[in-house]
C-alpha cells in the first residue's frame, strides 16, 4: 500500500493482514473474538499475529470456528484491501461473517457454531 511504504513499512504477512492501517481494527476485532474461542479450555495461549494467519494455534474446541473466522478474513483481506484498495471494516467483516454462517447453515458440511448474536 502506498501509505504504507512512504512510511517505511515493512510488507510482510503481519503487516498486510493485521498492522496495515486499512486493517487494524478489522483484525483488532477478529483476534479479540478467536483469542476467546482459542480459551475455552482455560486462559487463552500467547499466539502471535503472525501465528494465527499461519493457523498455528493450540489445539481446541472451537478449531473450526477459529479456522473459519481466519480464513474468511483472509480472503476480506484480499479482495477488499489488496484487490479493491479499499479499508476492512468491521462491519463488512461481522455482515460477511453472518451471511457465510447462514448459508453453511443451510447445507450439509462441517458443522460451524457460534452463539447467537456473537457475530
Amino acid at each position: 500500500h502506498q501509505a504504507c511504504k512512504h512510511s517505511s513499512l515493512v510488507e510482510s504477512v503481519e503487516h498486510i493482514f493485521c498492522l496495515c492501517f486499512r486493517v487494524r481494527s478489522a483484525w483488532l476485532w477478529l483476534r479479540a473474538k478467536v483469542t476467546e474461542l482459542l480459551s475455552d479450555q482455560g486462559p487463552a495461549p500467547a499466539v502471535s499475529n503472525t501465528e494465527l494467519i499461519m493457523l498455528m494455534y493450540p489445539k481446541c474446541r472451537r478449531e473450526a470456528e477459529a479456522a473459519f473466522l481466519l480464513c474468511t478474513f483472509m480472503e476480506l483481506v484480499d479482495r477488499e484491501v489488496a484487490g479493491k484498495k479499499k479499508e476492512l471494516m468491521v462491519g463488512t467483516v461481522r455482515g460477511v461473517l453472518r451471511a457465510k454462517v447462514e448459508q453453511i447453515s443451510s447445507r450439509a458440511a462441517p458443522e460451524i457454531h457460534f452463539p447467537l448474536g456473537w457475530l
